[in-house]
């Protein structure tokens, strides 16, 4: 068990939203402190407060219907979808906005992306790919210098 706990600890990282800030990132560090008043290298490396999600600008709330689980978006746009939208969405201390819209576009991007790798492997197995270097004085990705 000991050496579980020091493969764990100092934490490289302590995560919270912004609303736990007053009592559980406090707690935390008087805890630490109060723990290991002789070793301060066990105090965590590093703290970060995250916002709040809204959904389409609005506050998440399930009394109104503005709110989706990350299982119910998964479902609804794909792991993939949901990502590229949080991605997108903010990351700061900010309320983050998760935007149905991004992540219904991330879809279409992605089998897009995919139709194109899907496209570009049966060229290269067709043998309809140029070979060879580019004709002398062509500018690299076919576009033209023009002088």
């Amino acid at each position: 068990l000991k050496a579980e706990f020091k493969y764990w600890y100092p934490l490289d990282l302590r995560v919270s939203g912004k609303d736990l800030i007053n009592n559980h990132l406090t707690m935390s560090l008087y805890n630490h402190a109060a723990i290991w008043k002789d070793d301060p290298g066990m105090m965590p490396r590093g703290f970060f407060t995250n916002g709040h999600v809204k959904v389409d600008s609005m506050k998440m709330s399930k009394s109104t219907g503005n709110f989706l689980s990350l299982t119910e978006a998964m479902e609804l746009y794909s792991v993939d979808g949901v990502r590229f939208a949080l991605a997108s969405s903010g990351d700061t201390i900010e309320d983050a906005n998760f935007e149905q819209k991004e992540a219904d576009a991330a879809i279409l991007r992605l089998n897009k992306e995919e139709e194109f790798i899907q496209q570009l492997i049966k060229d290269e197995k067709e043998g309809n790919l140029r070979t060879g270097a580019p004709p002398a004085g062509a500018a690299a990705g076919g576009a033209s210098s023009g002088a």
